[in-house]
Formats: C-alpha cells, sequence, structure tokens
C-alpha cells in the first residue's frame, strides 16, 4: 500500500491545480466590501489537467478509506507506559525482526520511538489506512542502531528521566529519574555487550533529542517506513483473523 510513492506527489500537484482555480479576495479596509481580486483575469479551471489526475486521487481516496484492522479497544498515549505507545512500539519491534538481516545473524534487541511521533490515538473498531495517516504522518524510515553497554545505559537513563517512551523489548525501573532493574528480552542488562535498536531515521539523527543516537557502533537502513510498518503489521493480523489488541504489562514503571 501506497508503495508508489509518486501517488502522493500527484495528489499534491492535484490539490494545487484545484487550489488555482478559486478567486483570491481580500476586504478593502475603507467600506469593507469583498473583492475579488482576480474578477476581471480569473484564471480559468483547467479541466484537462483535473481529468488527468482525477484518477490519482480517486485511487488514493480509495486506499485511504481501506479498513486495514479492527481493534477491540481505543489505544491512546500515556506515561510511562500507554496502550498505544506499546501498540506501536511491539508491532515496529516484530516488523523490524522480520526485515532485519544481520552478517552474524543477530536480530534487534529493542525498539525505541517517540511519544510526540504519535499524533493521533486509535479508535476501537474500524482502523482506516486514513487513520494511521493520521497516527504517523511522517515519511520516517526504520533503522537499527548497534549501541555499545555505554549509550545504551544512556538510552535507558533517558527514558527514565523524561518519565517513560514507546519502548518494546526491554523493561525498565524509574528510580530518582534514573533506569534500574533493566532487562532485555528477559535478561538482565550488562554494559558489556552490545544492543540493537530499532528507531525512525529522525531520532537516529539525535532528533527530539535523542542525543544519544549519535554516533553508533553501526547504522543500518531496513527500507521500511515507520508508518508502513504499521499498515503491514494491521493487514497481517486481518489476513490471520485477529483483531488487534494492546497490553500493558508494566514495561516501565516506578519502583518505590
Amino acid at each position: 500500500m501506497f508503495k508508489d510513492r509518486h501517488l502522493r506527489f500527484w495528489l499534491l500537484l492535484f490539490l494545487l491545480v484545484v487550489s488555482s482555480c478559486k478567486p483570491y479576495y481580500y476586504i478593502r479596509q475603507s467600506d469593507k466590501k469583498v473583492i475579488a481580486v482576480d474578477s476581471v483575469n480569473a484564471v480559468k479551471e483547467d479541466s484537462t489537467s483535473l481529468q488527468i489526475l482525477m484518477p490519482y486521487k480517486l485511487r488514493i481516496e480509495s486506499e485511504l478509506n481501506e479498513v486495514l484492522a479492527y481493534s477491540e479497544e481505543a489505544m491512546e498515549k500515556d506515561f510511562p507506559e500507554g496502550k498505544l505507545n506499546n501498540f506501536i512500539a511491539d508491532l515496529t519491534l516484530q516488523i523490524a525482526r522480520k526485515y532485519y538481516k544481520s552478517e552474524d545473524g543477530s536480530t534487534v534487541d529493542i525498539c525505541l520511538l517517540n511519544s510526540g511521533g504519535l499524533r493521533a490515538s486509535l479508535p476501537k473498531g474500524a482502523i482506516t489506512a486514513s487513520k494511521v495517516f493520521e497516527l504517523m504522518p511522517f515519511e520516517n524510515k526504520l533503522v537499527v542502531l548497534t549501541l555499545d553497554g555505554e549509550k545504551a545505559m544512556a538510552m535507558f537513563n533517558w527514558i527514565a528521566s523524561n518519565g517513560g517512551a514507546p519502548v518494546s523489548g526491554a523493561k525498565i525501573g524509574i528510580q530518582n529519574d534514573k533506569a534500574v532493574e533493566i532487562f532485555v528480552n528477559g535478561e538482565a542488562f550488562t554494559k558489556n555487550r552490545n544492543y540493537k535498536v530499532v528507531t525512525s531515521d529522525y531520532l537516529a539523527a539525535g532528533g527530539d533529542k535523542y542525543s544519544f543516537f549519535l554516533e553508533p557502533v553501526k547504522y543500518e537502513e531496513i527500507n521500511i517506513l515507520a508508518r508502513e510498518a504499521i499498515i503491514e503489521y494491521m493487514k497481517e493480523e486481518t489476513a490471520a483473523g485477529r483483531t488487534l489488541r494492546a497490553i500493558l504489562d508494566k514495561r516501565i514503571y516506578y519502583v518505590e
């Protein structure tokens, strides 16, 4: 779906053509009259261009209205963890593990995204493609970063100091704004090894103050957009006869 990214260009062009066919107005301050600026030399509607672009517009509208899956409940962001946070991080890790191929046969350990990148909640019931675009409107690619133990520790401490983040593959206790009792895929965290983290190329470049991602041991692209991973996962769940579910499992919690 939307693999042909040229369609978005054509839709934008279509909207520009349509908007150019509308007269522009301003209010004259002297008598508050509304005057059409181009009432004399108004731009004529380009019916030929509209006819050419209309199939692209209709195709995109059809794809945006496609029902991808059904959710058993509404999902929203929350801290230190939330149903939407966990759901998106979990599916991203699952899809990343499917696409990522390493020379040594290792897999991705952790997914870390940012709450600010999740721009909308998901409703209960039918989830259309347009809802996914509202949730994640950015063209960010998924990348895999290999972090040494020190940078991984900095990552966990950042999560703790900010009161949580969308994370999968790890369990983190927060105490005095520091990460404690850290487990990665059920094993105690250690600074003596490297960890592979899937995230977006935006965050990998230090976006949203994720500076701990800079200068990793290794940077690898896996050739799929973050949004495409969501769409793919939803379609796979529907094909398997499953509805969408989110869990709260205390993967990030406060230590008393």
